[in-house]
């Protein structure tokens, strides 16, 4: 048991936010700033542990990264869930299954 569930279902992470959910995008930070789930927050992958202290742990919490091909998600779900953290889900397909799936990204580059 990983102690983490998958998420292969961009509706199913929708669901999720709409009950509250903490979407964390652990990609790098230029990444990120080009293009994002709405809503998430960039903790790198190297600042996962790090950030742990500010993560509350009663909150549901989604990781993504960049797609499938992507392992930074699998390694911060893991340590989120080695750690006690409950209710972690890791959304594999990452902000490229969530744009394939009709979804909008947002970006935080200014124009």
């Amino acid at each position: 048991m990983e102690g983490y569930k998958e998420i292969w279902n961009a509706e199913e992470v929708a669901k999720l936010m709409s009950e509250g959910a903490l979407i964390i995008d652990v990609r790098a930070e230029q990444a990120y700033h080009k293009e994002h789930i709405p809503g998430a927050i960039n903790i790198p992958l190297a600042k996962i542990e790090e950030a742990m202290k500010d993560i509350p742990r009663d909150k549901t919490i989604v990781v993504y990264c960049g797609s499938v091909e992507c392992t930074m998600s699998y390694m911060a779900s893991r340590k989120l869930a080695a750690s006690g953290y409950e209710n972690v889900y890791r959304y594999t397909p990452g902000i490229k299954g969530w744009k394939e799936s009709g979804f909008k990204a947002e970006s935080s580059i200014l124009q």
